[in-house]
């Protein structure tokens, strides 16, 4: 399989060229291929994901990595391996690209060391401060099929007690934990009932909201928060969805949600891009809309296909991303992007072909949306521009 692995509520891949990128949203306009100008910002990255600017005007762009050595354990999609090979790559304001910070934990398929998993959702806050989540382990296995835990893992590897967590990257590289979703997934599982059984945590995103960390967490189906002690809750859960048609025979499937990032609207909401685990139906991914004061979950737009990340313009047009247009089992590996009006109406952005392979994620700058490609490729990772004119 190829693409993102976010299937069965775990998230991983199944899958500076001289530029001054400038800081902050400003919205966009819909518009055709005569319309729109590609460039390359970035290139030689390691599984590139989410991205953010900093108020410096510099972007900042978490790579998941390309695994390691060891331990090694049976993953979701076959044999894979862990090393501190997660990173955290700045293109400065001047075009100039740079680790920030690396070591950090990641696991990849073998024996390509693609499709993985680790640091995936990024934030700069006003005082030029880096969060990310790194995310992981999800539900590893031994042999026998029973589930290897993080504690475990660390033990053969230290850099696996980085899996699961907020970290904070300082002035010198190091990797500071802030909070620790997958202990709370370990001792709560708060989807258990309504999506996963297993303990299984992914942590792929996460925002600032005052004086907390609202987290979206593939793995476990769910919307935690972090208060200002690193204390976990869980906000909002996101249910399977039963009666899906199995496209390979059999009776029908409990679909896992698996949300994929979080943003906050103009309107105070939080709005939530869903995956969906396997089938990964075309047309069936949502993005969902949040009450950050009770959790109410409710539909705020429909008919996308493995959602991989939203972001903000200024002028309050939502721009949603799919890794992959025709599901991460169809034959074609190209993403598509899509704005979305405040009332939930979706249009698609023409692109030409092979402009958006694998995306990872998005952002939006002064000149243009920023996005990451090629998210599951050790080396081959990129940062593009696009402009609509």
């Amino acid at each position: 399989m190829r693409g993102i692995r976010l299937c069965g509520g775990a998230l991983s891949l199944v899958v500076a060229l001289g530029v001054a990128p400038a800081a902050r949203a400003n919205g966009g306009h819909d518009g055709d291929r005569d319309k729109v100008q590609i460039r390359t910002v970035a290139t030689g990255l390691d599984s590139p994901r989410h991205l953010a600017f900093g108020p410096r005007g510099d972007l900042y762009v978490a790579e998941a990595g390309r695994g390691g050595p060891g331990p090694c354990f049976v993953g979701g999609e076959g044999p894979a391996c862990m090393g501190a090979s997660g990173a955290v790559t700045k293109i400065d304001r001047w075009g100039r690209q740079y680790r920030i910070a690396s070591g950090l934990a990641s696991m990849a398929n073998t024996p390509d060391n693609d499709n993985a998993i680790g640091p995936h959702g990024i934030i700069v806050t006003d005082n030029d401060r880096v969060l990310i989540t790194n995310g992981g382990p999800t539900e590893p296995k031994d042999a026998t099929g029973a589930t290897i835990f993080r504690e475990t893992l660390a033990d053969q590897s230290p850099v696996a007690s980085l899996f699961g967590k907020v970290l904070k990257i300082n002035r010198q590289g190091r990797a500071i934990p802030r909070a620790d979703i997958w202990d709370y997934e370990r001792d709560f599982n708060p989807d258990k009932v309504v999506g996963n059984p297993a303990v299984d945590s992914n942590a792929v995103d996460l925002l600032q909201d005052g004086d907390r960390l609202v987290v979206a967490d593939a793995g476990g189906n769910a919307l935690d928060t972090v208060d200002q002690y690193g204390r976990v809750k869980n906000l909002a859960l996101f249910p399977n969805r039963a009666g899906v048609p199995n496209p390979f025979g059999g009776p029908p499937i409990s679909m896992q949600a698996v949300p994929t990032s979080v943003n906050k609207g103009p309107d105070g909401q939080y709005y939530v891009s869903q995956l969906t685990g396997f089938p990964f139906p075309t047309g069936g991914a949502n993005i969902y809309r949040v009450d950050p004061a009770t959790g109410a979950v409710s539909t705020f737009a429909t008919g996308f296909t493995n959602l991989m990340d939203l972001a903000f313009g200024r002028d309050g047009t939502l721009y949603a991303l799919e890794i992959d247009h025709d599901s991460l089992l169809g034959p074609l590996n190209d993403g598509a992007l899509y704005t979305v009006s405040r009332s939930g109406e979706k249009r698609q952005i023409a692109l030409p072909p092979d402009t958006l392979p694998f995306p990872g994620g998005i952002t939006v700058g002064d000149d243009g949306l920023y996005i990451s490609i090629n998210g599951g490729s050790p080396g081959a990772g990129a940062v593009v521009r696009v402009r609509l004119r």
